[in-house]
């Protein structure tokens, strides 16, 4: 039976709801070529390559947030996101395999093609989808919802956005062990800085939790790229100090480490530009040194600016040192796009040209 690092290392995280989906551990790699341009050495961990259907950093934080809704006996899931959302797409590919129905309150983003190529395989699933108005809508939108499943007698599960809750953060504790361990087995040297795009997040702040655990110092940076108010220290910080306590009511040996957590995590603002899901010239740039030097596809919304952050910290303050980048885009393409049928007005108006 497939376990993981947390439960093999402290026994009493086998009580957590849990189920397999991740191809773990994801590999490192040495960015060679790409380094050698901008002064630095560069290190990717490939967590676009968590699952061969649909990979990235949403496969790990579902393999506990559906574990759990299957231990409460839900028999259906509702998580809310943009209208390209990665996490909404993930979350019906995966909550259909193992029986659950999935409905995804989604709120209006930049048009792109990436994201329309989202909504259309999120449409192929069999999800419900329930278009807002906005983003201050969507979470009270999924409560609404919620509550009107339950007067019709299902049991439904809410997931938040990005799957960023105590729970959903320990797949990404998951992921900072796997790399702890990854240092010790001589497959890289400890990184000076991690670099990861920042979202909701659960996936800085479980791998602030993991890497602190694995007794590695090397900073976080979280590349911001949703609007402050949502992304955080505070917000960061509560995520870390509730996985530690989950994981300590689980099992007092797992160490205290939410203080040493918390001093990991960076927060860098310069790459947002003018809003979520608006592209950046700096983003452009490195999606093609991406391409050009590494054969690595970026998106708009969140790897291209992190990627852009990645390069900036190697020719600035980290040149010369040692830097890991998370990739957190799946490498497989959205599934069955490509014989997808147009999307219907109610659906298009949700990618705002």
């Amino acid at each position: 039976m497939k376990t993981t690092l947390l439960s093999n290392r402290w026994p009493g995280a086998r009580r957590l709801p849990w189920i397999g989906l991740a191809e773990a551990p994801t590999p490192v790699e040495r960015l060679d070529a790409l380094g050698a341009r901008v002064g630095a050495e560069l290190w990717i961990k490939r967590d676009d390559l968590t699952h061969p259907r649909y990979g990235g950093n949403k496969v790990r934080k579902l393999e506990y947030l559906l574990g759990e809704a299957l231990a409460q006996e839900a028999n259906a899931v509702i998580t809310t996101g943009a209208a390209g959302s990665h996490h909404a797409l993930a979350t019906a590919l995966f909550g259909r395999t193992h029986g659950l129905e999935v409905h995804a309150v989604l709120f209006p983003q930049r048009y792109s093609s990436h994201a329309e190529a989202h909504l259309k395989a999120l449409r192929l699933t069999g999800a419900e989808v329930h278009p807002t108005r906005s983003a201050a809508l969507a979470v009270p939108g999924a409560s609404a919802l919620s509550a009107r499943l339950r007067l019709s007698r299902r049991r439904p599960f809410v997931i938040p956005p990005g799957g960023s809750s105590p729970t959903g953060v320990l797949g990404y504790v998951e992921a900072g062990l796997e790399l702890g361990r990854q240092t010790e087995s001589g497959v890289l040297d400890e990184p000076d800085v991690v670099v990861a795009p920042f979202g909701t997040g659960g996936t800085v702040a479980g791998l602030a939790v993991g890497l602190a655990a694995a007794g590695l110092t090397c900073p976080v940076v979280g590349v911001r790229v949703v609007p402050r108010s949502v992304a955080n220290r505070p917000l960061v910080g509560r995520l870390i100090r509730r996985a530690v306590g989950a994981l300590r009511s689980l099992d007092a040996r797992f160490p205290d480490v939410a203080d040493d957590a918390r001093r990991l995590v960076q927060l860098d603002h310069d790459e947002y530009g003018k809003g979520y899901g608006e592209p950046t010239s700096e983003g452009r740039n490195a999606s093609r040194l991406a391409r050009e030097h590494a054969g690595l596809t970026l998106d708009p919304t969140y790897t291209a600016k992190a990627f852009a952050a990645l390069l900036r910290l190697a020719r600035g303050p980290y040149a010369g040192r040692r830097l890991l980048y998370l990739h957190t885009l799946s490498h497989a393409a959205p599934p069955g796009v490509e014989h997808a049928p147009p999307l219907p007005p109610e659906l298009r108006r949700l990618l705002k040209r």
